[in-house]
């Protein structure tokens, strides 16, 4: 039977980030998963001159966590587009829009694709953290470890993290129960060539066909993002999907199709806690909301910054302490839900086709915009 400090289920983005961070403060750490990427994979180089049409928005707290870790040495800059600004529009007629400046920051977010992050994050997964290419087959707690079962024998820990998506079979075996929701939208993605210059600003429109959002990629295009109803969303192929939005919102005026089409089913999943004795849930396994304010991966990686610092603060000698536990459940509580909540309410305020709900639209739109200390809080909020 091997010991170890922590381990992690899931190799995804934040399941790999969790376990460089932790391993940095000199603990034993092990990362399980059955498709762990191999070195040859995760050295590959960006050499195609397309971009990938999964991009997320990073916001500028989580930069700088994934800087001070060593996570976002190896990202690709030429391939990573700042936004300093953005316009959100909806049917009121009413046009907010936030700029970095009027917060005092440099900038709103960093765009940047799936598989440049990986790569940077990827290139830390040195001999600090052991690759078991396994599944986990049983999870037993005791007062002091936690027994993990897999196909290929018994591992032991401190501390178990479940980084292994929204159907967490971690979350399962512990017996966490999820609030689900289907939201009956689905998310496609794609990049576009576009005619006018975006300079570094990014787009949002609400409407009663979901949401859009225009993410400002380098040089002259652009990553679509699009939460359609599935009964809109699932006649939107190559030939259909640039007509709907020319026809809809277009503020870039999009030329042509520059990527393949991603699709993603859209639904809550919100555990009823983040933690279960010397377990803890991060990323995917621990909240999936609606993608309104790209905020899921930001989310993501937060879990793992909260975790790194509780750690290092209450848990060197027992990472699986009740002191970090109980603080990690109690802090993510409240950020978790209230994403969760929020982007629920915008999306049916955006697509209710309500007049009730555009004229709060247009209302809410107004004050922000008229008030500095509102467009202030908003972006504060937003940047972390």
């Amino acid at each position: 039977m091997t010991n170890y400090d922590v381990l992690i289920s899931g190799s995804g983005l934040v399941g790999s980030a969790t376990a460089v961070a932790l391993s940095r403060l000199g603990l034993r750490v092990a990362l399980i998963h059955s498709n762990i990427l191999s070195s040859s994979a995760r050295s590959k180089t960006l050499t195609d001159e397309n971009f990938e049409n999964r991009v997320f928005a990073i916001r500028p707290s989580i930069k700088r966590f994934l800087t001070d870790e060593q996570l976002w040495n190896n990202i690709s800059k030429e391939r990573v587009q700042c936004v300093t600004r953005m316009h959100i529009d909806g049917e009121a007629r009413e046009r907010l829009t936030l700029e970095a400046h009027d917060a005092g920051i440099m900038e709103l977010a960093s765009i940047v694709e799936s598989n440049n992050l990986r790569r940077s994050i990827c290139a830390r997964l040195d001999d600090s953290v052991a690759k078991l290419n396994s599944e986990i087959q049983a999870i037993e707690q005791d007062l002091g470890f936690v027994t993990v079962v897999t196909s290929a024998g018994k591992l032991t820990c401190k501390l178990l993290v479940g980084a292994d998506g929204s159907n967490s079979l971690v979350r399962h075996q512990c017996g966490i129960s999820v609030r689900e929701r289907d939201y009956r939208h689905t998310g496609l993605v794609a990049n576009f060539a576009v005619a006018q210059p975006h300079r570094g600003a990014a787009y949002q429109w609400m409407g009663p066909e979901g949401v859009i959002a225009y993410l400002p990629l380098p040089g002259n295009l652009a990553s679509i993002v699009w939460s359609a109803p599935d009964h809109l969303a699932h006649r939107l192929d190559e030939n259909v999907l640039f007509e709907e939005l020319a026809n809809r919102y277009d503020p870039l005026g999009i030329v042509r199709l520059v990527s393949q089409i991603g699709r993603f089913p859209l639904r809550r999943v919100l555990p009823r806690t983040t933690s279960h004795r010397r377990v803890i849930l991060v990323g995917d396994a621990a909240h999936q909301f609606l993608p309104l304010a790209g905020q899921g991966l930001n989310v993501g990686l937060a879990d793992t910054a909260k975790l790194t610092a509780l750690v290092r603060q209450h848990g060197l000698e027992d990472p699986g302490s009740l002191s970090v536990i109980n603080r990690y459940r109690r802090a993510r509580k409240e950020e978790i839900e209230s994403f969760t909540y929020f982007t629920e309410a915008m999306h049916y305020m955006g697509v209710g086709g309500i007049d009730f709900f555009r004229s709060i639209q247009k209302f809410g739109f107004g004050a922000v915009g008229k008030s500095e200390a509102l467009k202030r809080f908003f972006i504060q909020k937003a940047v972390g």
